[in-house]
């Protein structure tokens, strides 16, 4: 059964264009891990330091490589000091 997760990016105020820079260039090559299955982010159309990723995966070992992988891991150094607040994040499973 899929992995669904949601995670909630609430930039500082007019930091949006800056974090938007560092999540888009894990789009692309997370299309190729294993255990891959959607994985998109969007942003807010009323607040413009507002992004939501939603992600599906295999399974939590799937998802857990890919939070533990360089990119991610990358991502998170430069993007958590242009957050207002923690990362939102969700695992979610159909029932």
């Amino acid at each position: 059964m899929s992995l669904f997760t949601v995670a909630h990016f609430h930039c500082l105020p007019g930091r949006g264009a800056e974090v938007e820079a560092h999540l888009a260039p894990l789009v692309e090559p997370t299309a190729s891990e294993d255990g891959y299955v959607f994985y998109r982010y969007f942003r807010d159309s009323a607040d413009d330091d507002h992004f939501v990723f939603w992600e599906e995966w295999r399974d939590d070992a799937s998802l857990d490589i890919h939070i533990a992988g360089p990119g991610v891991q990358s991502m998170l150094e430069a993007v958590l000091p242009l957050l207002a607040e923690p990362i939102a994040a969700y695992r979610l499973s159909m029932r």
